[in-house]
């Protein structure tokens, strides 16, 4: 894109953005290497290489002037969402799983909301570190998902095509291939786990660079510390939640 070209583009509304980057897409042409469930994937990224970098530094430029301030807002909001939208769902959820065909039902009901929980919060992890200045999401900014792909950031003037996990071990041995495929088509790309937890590591490969805890959230200049502080408050706080929401059903049901 020339200067003015891009300039337009960024005046653009975020769909007027995703037309313009799918008629670009049309225009490149796939190795014969990629999968085919990956064109598409493939021809996104050809075209957000031609401008990301400078995109980036023309629409975020400077970090807020309080940046942790911004990141425990996000958390909140996600916590006070889970709390009053997706807790009192799942609690009302009969769960079908061993624990419920063993009448452990407390184990069956924990177990229910530990896997919604864990998958909301892939998404948190992604808005987080779309807080910085180096970053973007493709979906928020330009109503673009790249397969496998949760965050793009900057850094030496190269561009990192980044999946985030939320543990070391969050993947299973059979979905790791299909991650290393998902990241291969990218010149740079990191396997990250946003928490560093010293469990071992299930993503293995000598293509892909695996990050955990800080070592990500430096690169793209965030507080790996304060993030984490915050995220383990408000796990807790959905923990006393559904006690608490548990509490009035069993005296409701007593009375």
């Amino acid at each position: 894109m020339t200067s003015d070209e891009l300039e337009n583009f960024i005046n653009k509304t975020r769909i007027e953005k995703k037309k313009h980057i799918l008629n670009l897409s049309k225009t490149i042409k796939v190795p014969k290497t990629i999968a085919k469930k990956l064109h598409k994937a493939y021809k996104f990224k050809e075209v957000l290489n031609s401008f990301i970098e400078v995109y980036l530094s023309k629409v975020k430029n400077k970090l807020p002037e309080d940046l942790n301030s911004k990141i425990t807002e996000k958390i909140n909001l996600f916590k006070n969402d889970y709390i009053e939208r997706v807790l009192p769902l799942k609690i009302k959820e009969i769960p079908t799983n061993l624990y419920q065909m063993s009448g452990a039902i407390d184990f069956a009901k924990i177990n229910l909301i530990l896997r919604s929980l864990s998958t909301c919060m892939g998404k948190l992890w992604e808005d987080i570190a779309d807080c910085g200045t180096s970053t973007i999401s493709t979906e928020k900014e330009f109503d673009i998902k790249i397969k496998g792909i949760d965050i793009i950031f900057i850094k030496k003037k190269k561009i990192f095509y980044t999946q985030i996990k939320t543990l070391e071990g969050t993947l299973t041995g059979s979905q790791v291939p299909r991650s290393i495929e998902e990241l291969s088509i990218h010149k740079n790309s990191y396997f990250v786990a946003a928490f560093e937890t010293g469990t071992a590591w299930t993503f293995n490969s000598d293509k892909i660079v695996r990050l955990k805890g800080k070592e990500f959230w430096s690169l793209i200049e965030l507080d790996y510390d304060h993030i984490l502080n915050e995220v383990k408050k408000m796990i807790k706080d959905i923990e006393n939640a559904y006690y608490k929401i548990k509490s009035i059903k069993s005296s409701d049901t007593t009375n």
